[in-house]
């Protein structure tokens, strides 16, 4: 409400551009709350696979809500180009967006911080709602204090332009990330990398991984793999060390989800019997 009535007392396109996405800061601070509290529900019998998901919806949708804040304010930044108008009152504007910076930085830093912990990718879309309102708002504040000492009026505008293109850049990559997670795109490589690194680590009885995919719905990882073990170990011995590949990946990723398919090695295309430490052990000692 201050930056709003900063930009009416002002006639400041470039006040009124941050009253814009400060304003949309919000909504997307109030749809974050919803949907985490949502997401963190457990799976149910319509959602056999959690919710997820609705916070992946909830960061495309405050994405977007970037991106709707660049076009209205490149749209007013046109408007004043054309028709400018004189920036007065600047002291009081000038002291609002001291004061927002202060403010927005320091919900940055809380968000940053929460969103790291929980991996939750409505809070990382927020906490940069708040750190693209802090560039900008920088960017305003040196605006206004150039007009007082010139009397440029299109600094206001091409500020409001600087303000617009850098909101819509910051969207675009989250859109991205969001679709990405949509349409279910495999983990980074790096991640990637990690858990062949972890699972590899194993040695017999397990045998071999493949077929490995990944995924991951709001701030859950999906993973699933197939494990060749020895044909003659019992389901209890598998299954102990399916226990322990998911011990070791859950150790490395803050929330995960892991499916496993046990297979028994194909004793008919290999050395089991000369190899096979658990083979051998059964057999005993062959002459």
């Amino acid at each position: 409400m201050l930056k709003l009535g900063a930009a009416w007392l002002s006639h400041s396109v470039g006040v009124l551009s941050e009253a814009i996405h400060s304003a949309l800061d919000l909504t997307s601070a109030a749809v974050s709350y919803f949907s985490i509290r949502e997401a963190g529900k457990p799976a149910d019998e319509k959602h056999p696979f959690g919710h997820g998901k609705i916070e992946t919806l909830s960061s495309l949708f405050e994405s977007l809500l970037l991106v709707v804040a660049a076009a209205l304010i490149f749209y007013e930044g046109v408007d004043h180009l054309l028709h400018p108008q004189e920036v007065v009152h600047t002291n009081f504007a000038v002291a609002v967006m001291a004061a927002s910076i202060g403010l927005s930085y320091y919900v940055f830093l809380n968000n940053s911080r929460v969103a790291d912990q929980t991996e939750s990718s409505a809070l990382q879309v927020n906490s940069i709602h708040f750190l693209s309102d802090v560039i900008s708002s920088v960017g305003v504040l040196v605006a206004l204090v150039l007009l007082r000492l010139t009397d440029w009026l299109f600094i206001d505008s091409l500020i409001a332009f600087s303000v617009a293109i850098y909101i819509l850049s910051v969207s675009l990559r989250q859109v991205q990330g969001a679709v990405s997670e949509l349409t279910d795109t495999k983990l980074p490589e790096r991640e990637v990398q990690q858990i062949w690194g972890l699972l590899q680590g194993f040695e017999a009885p397990s045998l071999e991984v493949h077929d490995l995919r990944t995924r991951k719905s709001g701030a859950t990882r999906h993973i699933d793999f197939h494990l060749v073990v020895c044909g003659q170990m019992t389901v209890e011995a598998s299954h102990s060390v399916c226990d322990q590949m998911e011990a070791k990946l859950s150790e490395a990723f803050l929330e995960t989800s892991i499916n496993i398919h046990v297979e028994p090695c194909e004793k008919e295309k290999s050395q089991c019997h000369l190899t096979c430490p658990i083979l051998l052990k059964r057999l005993g000692p062959q002459n």
